[in-house]
């Protein structure tokens, strides 16, 4: 399964799909581009990802990064079970806070 963007409102995103190694490139730039050029606020709701691996927390991480530098203040919502465990295993849960 391919993963998508869908963008809600001016400050929130939806993830959708799989959030893996071979799906997830796209989605990053799509992000990245949706965070430089939005509102100061993005919410990103992953309700509707299927299944992630590593490269999620990956992607998360590089928005974190794109959002820092563009003043936005970046939120998750609906993060999935395993993307929080992936995160707690290398002590990354509480960029996660939601």
């Amino acid at each position: 399964m391919q993963a998508s963007v869908e963008v809600r409102a001016a400050d929130e995103v939806a993830l959708s799909g799989d959030l893996r190694f071979s799906t997830v490139s796209a989605v990053r730039e799509r992000l990245e581009r949706l965070i430089a050029t939005g509102e100061s606020l993005c919410v990103v709701d992953f309700a509707a990802v299927a299944s992630v691996d590593s490269a999620a927390l990956s992607l998360w991480l590089c928005c974190l990064r794109e959002a820092q530098e563009h003043n936005v203040s970046l939120q998750a919502r609906n993060v999935p079970d395993d993307l929080l465990s992936i995160a707690r295993l290398v002590g990354l849960s509480h960029l996660f806070s939601e």
